[in-house]
């Protein structure tokens, strides 16, 4: 029972951050992600930003 909701928890975890990029990509938002401080910067995509370094 403790494994379901572990497979649970982790689907529901997977589908809520593909939502989130293919809310961003349909909105011309950028999502990036730093992982010295687990950062998530989320901005509209301009020219003022890199999106590739």
């Amino acid at each position: 029972m403790k494994l379901i909701e572990i497979i649970l928890i982790i689907i529901a975890f997977f589908l809520g951050l593909a939502f989130l990029v293919h809310m961003c990509s349909k909105k011309r938002y950028a999502l990036r992600y730093s992982s010295k401080k687990r950062k998530i910067e989320i901005y509209p995509i301009d020219k003022s930003h890199q999106t590739h370094r």
